[in-house]
């Protein structure tokens, strides 16, 4: 009996289906988990955004740089996935124009009202989820930066064929698992092991499966977080775990029991973080 060999694609289809996304969830829609947690994002972290943290403006500035090769003053670039605008916002002002997709509300708002503020005229606001995108033109540059919009075969097609010139993609390349979060906090609220959906690895060979030989760049970092309260820490977890599953009582007194354990003697919380991002990018 011959046995066919299972294709890259379809690793990451199990992947998917097998991923703690898709156990267990509520009955919240994509769109509401998603504005749930940008409104927790920015009530949280307010003004601390890149304007100014000097260590993420210089991030930042790195991520411009990348993605710099790939246009000039007339370029047209799609950004998937936008958020508040914090690559958009920037780089909107050194192309020709510049069409962000955004679906959680919050964000939007914010990226609106920080364009305005920067004088930022050349973006085009879609309040929209990337699979609910029409495409209606093709772009010189398509990218997506730290987004969980390009997170299956279909969107990731879909970001290819809306593209003209590049593609580029931002995101972790360390195991999610090795994250504080889904490595500590997910498993001693839930009782269960976190499962992702893939890595960037998947997107590598689903797209050398499809004829695209993408460039891979790997950066290493090394950074500390303080967590100022519990309360706002609480909400943030509360936040991703109900992108995941529903939450009670019982959730939200594991997580306080979780923190206690850890905080410093004046309330605070620090963590540690080191691992790797990397920028995927090919030429189309």
């Amino acid at each position: 009996m011959t046995t066919v060999p299972q294709s890259w694609q379809s690793v990451w289809e199990d992947s998917i289906k097998h991923s703690s996304l898709n156990h267990g969830r509520n009955s919240l829609s994509e769109r509401e988990r998603l504005n749930m947690i940008a409104e927790v994002s920015l009530r949280n972290n307010g003004d601390r955004l890149y304007h100014t943290d000097p260590k993420k403006k210089a991030d930042l500035e790195t991520e411009l740089n990348r993605l710099r090769r790939f246009i000039n003053k007339g370029s047209s670039v799609l950004d998937i996935g936008a958020g508040y605008g914090r690559v958009a916002i920037p780089l909107s002002k050194e192309v020709e124009k510049m069409t962000v997709v955004e679906p959680a509300h919050p964000f939007m708002n914010r990226l609106k009202e920080d364009a305005r503020q920067e004088d930022a005229t050349n973006i085009e606001f879609r309040e929209l989820l990337w699979s609910d995108f029409h495409l209606q033109e093709k772009y010189d540059l398509v990218y997506s930066s730290w987004s969980p919009a390009v997170g299956n075969p279909a969107a990731l097609m879909k970001m290819h064929e809306a593209s003209r010139g590049y593609c580029a993609l931002e995101l972790g390349a360390t195991p999610q698992q090795k994250q504080e979060f889904f490595g500590q906090v997910y498993p001693f609220v839930t009782g269960e092991n976190f499962r992702p959906t893939g890595n960037y690895l998947n997107i590598l060979t689903t797209l050398y499966e499809h004829g695209i030989y993408a460039n891979l760049e790997i950066r290493e970092y090394e950074s500390e977080i303080k967590h100022e309260s519990m309360e706002r820490t609480l909400s943030s977890w509360k936040a991703l775990l109900e992108y995941y599953a529903n939450t009670n009582g019982k959730t939200e007194a594991l997580l306080r029991e979780f923190y206690r354990s850890r905080m410093n003697s004046d309330g605070t919380y620090t963590t540690s973080i080191k691992g790797a991002s990397c920028m995927l990018w090919w030429k189309v």
